[in-house]
């Protein structure tokens, strides 16, 4: 397996971004699978830190599962999203309830205005830390944007339908057996796998999302950009996900000269 497309856009604005203001700030390539922290981070020599999130011309944008229960949705108690934000979703689906719990795999569209998919994304992306997009686009333009003015450089919707539940850490308690069946399976050395919280492999004969099954539990590599692999295990389960979109609709953005002022404070 090669490298996917969204790493390769991940790093080419990362490069950019790097070449272009390398001068007014540093720039920090974080990215990778981990949904938890946002793709760049940014420190200006003056001012403080944050965050652009790297968005392809389309792409997803956040998500939370919705449980159905007794004719209505809840909100998930595993979601790391804030309930208030999406109880106005919930409650539009509620109206319409035997329609959504059929959503299946394909999905059906919310009929929301997507003011309301603006204030979900641009508050979770803010407890990231994350101040700008950065997208780019099919014409080969940089396309750098305040998260305050999502609505107006990206067309925003969402969709509800079923999906695979997330992937979470090997457990301290599993990390030995899942290191030797990775041994043996792979020819992976004992001394390329790392413990802790996060359980790490770095071995050449590893690729991106490369998968093992391990006692009925899928298992999945994830490339880090230090080339190492984090080791998750996939869910057994499907969940009802709401899952947000945005799609590249205005490619004018901030300057140069504005996005480097903006740096220089």
């Amino acid at each position: 397996m090669g490298i996917s497309n969204w790493e390769i856009h991940e790093k080419e604005c990362y490069q950019y971004l790097r070449n272009t203001f390398g001068q007014d700030a540093e720039f920090i390539h974080h990215g990778g699978s981990d949904s938890t922290i946002s793709d760049i981070e940014v420190r200006p020599n003056r001012g403080q830190s944050f965050w652009i999130e790297c968005k392809s011309p389309q792409a997803q944008s956040g998500q939370f599962v919705a449980i159905p229960k007794d004719g209505k949705f809840y909100f998930s108690e595993r979601n790391k999203s804030l309930p208030e934000l999406s109880a106005y979703i919930i409650g539009t689906m509620n109206r319409d309830f035997y329609r959504y719990s059929n959503a299946g795999t394909a999905g059906i569209r919310l009929d929301i205005n997507s003011d309301t998919f603006a204030f979900w994304i641009k508050n979770m992306y803010k407890k990231k830390g994350v101040k700008f997009f950065i997208t780019h686009s099919t014409t080969g333009k940089y396309v750098i944007s305040p998260l305050d003015d999502i609505s107006r450089y990206y067309s925003l919707s969402a969709i509800f339908r079923v999906k695979k539940s997330g992937s979470s850490n090997v457990a301290k308690s599993s990390q030995e057996m899942v290191a030797q069946r990775i041994v043996e399976s792979l020819n992976v050395s004992a001394s390329q796998i790392e413990y802790g919280v996060k359980m790490r492999v770095d071995s050449p004969l590893i690729a991106d999302k490369q998968k093992i099954e391990i006692n009925g539990y899928v298992y999945m590599f994830s490339k880090t950009p230090d080339g190492c692999f984090i080791i998750r295990r996939l869910s057994n389960t499907n969940n009802l996900n709401v899952i947000f979109s945005v799609s590249l609709k205005n490619e004018s953005g901030l300057s140069e000269d504005s996005f480097r002022s903006i740096l220089k404070g």
